[in-house]
């Protein structure tokens, strides 16, 4: 038998032809630290009640999309006044990134928070309102569903692993690799409040599931 932690990276096992049992048994989290908060205060980082703050935790590596993810931000913040980035850890790419974002126009609103202690995310996800993410090359995004945990809707990219982790207009968005299709539905989660708090109830639930 091969145990896959998702339906999406089974059907890839199957397409490289292994031939196998293959059971999905997805990989748990300890959600309890996730659901049992208390947020961080805005003020304390600059931000205010009227921000909408979107947050990405996770290694700055290639594999992880971000420079598609900043170029995606840089055009919601040319239509969203109040919109802040946060991204949470440290990797090879940080130093590209960051010249990424000194030459954007949207600089002043993006965050490199850096390495935290992990007994700090939970915190600082219940003060953001989305996660946002365009990596295509989770197996199962462990990122993804501590944010569900901690309420919040997702934005991610139609691939295995985070499809299998978010239902496309009930907990998150989910878009095509395709700029502006995943511009437009981050401007979406941005503008729409209602449709966020609905999608974070909807998101703390699917959690449960693991």
């Amino acid at each position: 038998m091969v145990i896959s932690p998702s339906p999406g990276m089974a059907e890839i096992l199957r397409q490289l032809q292994v031939k196998s049992q293959i059971k999905v048994i997805p990989n748990g989290v300890d959600m309890q630290r996730f659901r049992e908060l208390t947020p961080l205060v805005r003020a304390d980082f600059g931000f205010s009640e009227k921000d909408i703050l979107l947050i990405y935790t996770g290694r700055l590596a290639p594999e992880k999309n971000l420079e598609f993810l900043l170029q995606a931000f840089n055009g919601v913040a040319q239509a969203v006044d109040n919109v802040r980035l946060l991204l949470l850890g440290d990797g090879p790419i940080r130093e590209k990134l960051t010249q990424q974002a000194a030459e954007s126009k949207a600089t002043e609103r993006i965050h490199f928070v850096g390495m935290i202690a992990y007994e700090k995310m939970p915190a600082y996800l219940a003060m953001c309102d989305a996660f946002v993410t365009a990596s295509v090359t989770e197996v199962h995004p462990l990122s993804v569903i501590e944010a569900m945990g901690a309420g919040l809707p997702i934005l991610g990219i139609h691939s295995p692993g985070v499809s299998d982790s978010v239902e496309d207009g009930i907990s998150g968005f989910l878009s095509d690799k395709d700029l502006p299709s995943f511009t437009a539905k981050m401007t979406r989660l941005c503008l729409d409040e209602t449709l966020r708090k609905s999608m974070s109830t909807a998101a703390r639930e699917a959690s449960r599931l693991y």
